[in-house]
């Protein structure tokens, strides 16, 4: 459990404002049945609370403007009360601490609201879920157990085509495969389940013996050895600020995790953009819904595609039909959580940068 130490008054102001000169004021937009106070309760996210309070939820995160001598100052918690105000035109929320120890101090013997929650992120940061074409071609692979037997429980010894130092290893399966174009360059990604954990027994001449420890599936031959660490990258965590992503950025929606063609909110998908696009953990993406285009004379309009030769020809703007929030970042895919969709999410929706300029 964290301790936290607040100075100075109990109340601060949370600004809401919009600092790219092209994002104006009003674009920070309330919800029509927002709440004028609401206290935090257990289980809530800051994206939770957001949404109580606009209809782009990522906005308030990011574009908080806190008292600067509270340490830690974004840090929210059960029982804390948020108040709706304005100030200059601009809404303000203003927070009181649950519980005031001193006029001075204030301890909180709880932990902070998580920006989302754990369940949906937790398991895309613990473990690689994506790997390159190098790791794949260098992973170690499952050669099978003493008796033969194709398939392999938790009580069997497995034995692994690698002399192993490592002391944990987990046992992965690839279940989907994604591809990148760049110019005359193709990246390949592929996506990972975890079938089970292994620790080392014995290593060999030429080969080494592992001991399954938990087991999420059945083992089976040339299932692929990854070690695992006792960490995961300083760079993740499951508190963050989304933030818009790189103005004009383009990402296509690849697919979900699991290899599934449509996903819903709350679902996992593979866009083609990374860290090498200046992406990282919390950049959100509006999806949008490709637009058709009408041409043809005054009476005889007909559907036709975008590359149309017709002058005359309109076309529609692309719709919105929901937003993406990086949860993880590689140098060229990244894994990306649905956090609003009224449509299937599928490979023909776009995700398009907030700042990008509207059409």
């Amino acid at each position: 459990m964290k301790k936290s130490f607040r100075f100075g008054s109990s109340i601060f102001a949370l600004f809401l404002f919009c600092t790219p000169s092209h994002l104006m004021a009003d674009e920070l937009s309330l919800k029509p049945n927002y709440p004028h106070s609401y206290t935090v309760k257990q289980g809530d996210t800051l994206w939770d609370i957001s949404a109580l309070f606009l209809d782009s939820p990522w906005l308030w995160p990011k574009l908080w403007k806190l008292n600067s001598y509270i340490e830690n100052p974004h840090l929210i918690y059960p029982g804390d009360k948020l108040t709706l105000s304005w100030f200059n035109g601009q809404p303000v929320l203003s927070l009181k601490p649950f519980k005031t120890l001193s006029p001075k101090m204030r301890i909180v013997e709880k932990s902070a609201l998580p920006t989302v929650s754990p369940d949906l992120i937790v398991p895309y940061l613990d473990s690689d879920k994506l790997i390159d074409q190098f790791t794949l071609d260098h992973a170690f692979h499952v050669l099978g157990t003493h008796d033969g037997r194709r398939y392999l429980s938790a009580q069997d010894p497995i034995y692994v085509d690698g002399v192993l130092e490592h002391p944990k290893w987990g046992v992965y399966r690839v279940v989907s495969e994604f591809a990148r174009s760049d110019a005359e360059n193709i990246t390949q990604a592929y996506a990972l389940k975890q079938i089970a954990n292994a620790t080392l027994v014995k290593p060999h001449k030429n080969f080494s013996q592992l001991a399954i420890t938990t087991l999420n599936q059945e083992v089976q031959i040339n299932d692929l050895i990854l070690p695992m660490t006792s960490r995961q990258p300083e760079s993740l965590t499951n508190s963050f600020s989304p933030h818009p992503a790189p103005a004009g950025l383009k990402a296509s929606v690849l697919g979900a995790i699991n290899g599934g063609k449509y996903m819903a909110v709350n679902q996992v998908v593979v866009v083609d953009r990374g860290s090498d696009d200046g992406l990282a953990q919390g950049s959100m993406f509006e999806l949008k819904e490709p637009s058709m285009t009408v041409g043809g004379l005054k009476g005889k309009y007909m559907y036709q595609t975008k590359t149309t030769d017709d002058n005359n020809a309109i076309s529609f703007p692309n719709n919105t039909v929901g937003e993406l929030m990086m949860i993880r970042t590689y140098q060229k895919f990244s894994l990306a959580l649905i956090t609003k969709s009224t449509v299937p999410v599928s490979q023909r929706l776009m995700a398009v940068s907030p700042l990008t300029e509207r059409e």
